[in-house]
């Protein structure tokens, strides 16, 4: 009988560690996702500026240089067009 309740407490003194172990698994999970997303988030940001600044500084350029703007459009549209269809051989 005194095995039985050794057993007993041992099992529960384990299923209390295993507990406690999962709990704190799972809060720092938690926070870590939190500074993640919250990472993630200010990256998402500062991403988002820089494309803006450099639209801006793109519309800038073609409006002062029209002309090679046309050209450096035009040259792009031709790299896509033959990417495209390399890629779709």
């Amino acid at each position: 009988m005194a095995a039985s309740k050794k057993n007993s407490t041992t099992k529960r003194d384990i299923e209390e560690t295993i507990y406690d172990t999962t709990e704190a698994l799972q809060n720092k999970a938690e926070e870590t996702y939190d500074v993640l997303l919250d990472r993630l988030k200010y990256e998402r940001d500062g991403l988002e500026r820089e494309l803006k600044h450099e639209y801006r500084n793109a519309r800038r350029y073609v409006r002062a240089n029209p002309e090679q703007g046309l050209g450096i459009a035009f040259v792009a549209g031709l790299l896509v067009g033959a990417l495209l269809t390399r890629g779709g051989k």
